[in-house]
């Protein structure tokens, strides 16, 4: 029987065959039963090794399988699911065994699951403190492509939460290790760091950064042993996402209505890809609220109203309090832009109720 078949040969639907996959461990401590494990794994330290033997290959399963369904938008059945092992990979990544690395890389990956879920539901204090468990337990595993994954993700948790010289930091340490890992991460790294100057209007640095990351975003080749929180988190979408968030900020400093063109030339770049590549739907929707603020920026009313209208629902699907906020961000510069406007108004009463 194939993997993604039920009894009697039936495909099973993709979101039941990953909802499967990512309960597995729960079935392996019986029924999510952490405290009982140990006697089902045969009590002692003895049974507690063949345990995290047979459970880590299950648990990696599982996180590719979150991974997969987050991007989907399933984030309440993620955060329980990995909610339910990650104490356990915590506290096998600091003893001392056979497994530790495996566990700290696993656990890795599980805090930046649980990351971006908390960066969704706007907790950016608890993203801050989940993206720094990672850099430790990547320095643990000792693997620098999550290393610099964690780097960046901690340096995006530091500005939102206006710490902007921990923001640098971060994103400077990920750049400095940008030899060790592939030429795709090597560009998210540049393009972070670029983003973090044009925040400062710092127009030289940041164009200097985004070219630097261009260089390194031409291939996608050869990068299939990448963890899954690299394969499915980034992709040729950043690219042009970065690069229309950056005109947009320089745009902001210099009053220039080219870098808003430049912007929403970019931005409409990534629905264009979506014939080619996956583009998670959380990526589409944050390209559209950056496209309206564009719109904002260009004069665009028609456009403005257009992709809000098009955030709003795909913010209450995807049930995002981040691309919720970024709409609310936009509609009070709309309001400043066109002060007497009823239909920029009217869009005040369609964000309360997204």
């Amino acid at each position: 029987m194939k993997e993604d078949e039920g009894e009697g040969g039936r495909k099973l639907p993709r979101r039941q065959a990953l909802l499967l996959l990512a309960g597995l461990p729960q079935v392996l401590f019986g029924l999510g039963s952490v405290g009982a494990s140990w006697e089902w794994a045969g009590g002692g330290r003895r049974g507690e090794g063949r345990l995290r033997e047979e459970v880590l290959p299950v648990v990696a399963g599982s996180i590719t399988a979150c991974w997969h369904l987050l991007n989907e938008g399933e984030f309440e059945t993620v955060e329980r699911t990995v909610g339910d092992y990650l104490p356990l990979l915590r506290r096998w990544a600091y003893e001392p065994s056979g497994v530790q690395q495996e566990a700290a890389y696993l656990g890795a990956q599980a805090c930046l699951l649980q990351g971006l879920i908390a960066y969704h539901r706007l907790q950016f204090q608890r993203k801050k403190y989940l993206c720094e468990e990672a850099v430790s337990l990547s320095r643990l595993a000792g693997e620098p492509v999550l290393l610099v994954k964690a780097l960046i993700d901690r340096g995006r948790a530091c500005y939102w939460l206006g710490q902007s010289e921990s923001t640098l930091e971060s994103f400077q340490e990920a750049c400095s290790l940008a030899g060790t890992v592939p030429a795709p991460l090597q560009g998210r790294a540049f393009m972070s760091l670029a983003r973090a100057y044009a925040d400062r209007g710092m127009a030289g640095e940041a164009l200097k950064a985004f070219e630097l990351a261009r260089e390194r975003f031409q291939g996608w080749t050869g990068i299939e042993s990448l963890p899954v929180c690299v394969l499915l988190d980034e992709g040729a979408y950043r690219e042009p996402l970065y690069g229309g968030y950056i005109h947009l900020r320089l745009g902001e400093y210099r009053e220039q209505r080219s870098h808003f063109l430049e912007a929403e030339r970019q931005l409409a770049s990534i629905e264009e890809m979506v014939s080619v590549v996956s583009v998670p739907g959380r990526i589409r929707l944050e390209a559209l609220n950056l496209r309206a603020e564009a719109a904002i920026g260009r004069g665009e009313l028609e456009e403005y109203v257009s992709y809000t209208v098009q955030g709003a629902e795909g913010a209450r699907r995807l049930g995002s309090g981040k691309r919720r906020q970024e709409l609310v961000s936009n509609w009070r510069r709309a309001l400043e832009r066109w002060p007497g406007e009823k239909r920029v108004r009217e869009l005040g009463e369609l964000l309360l109720w997204t």
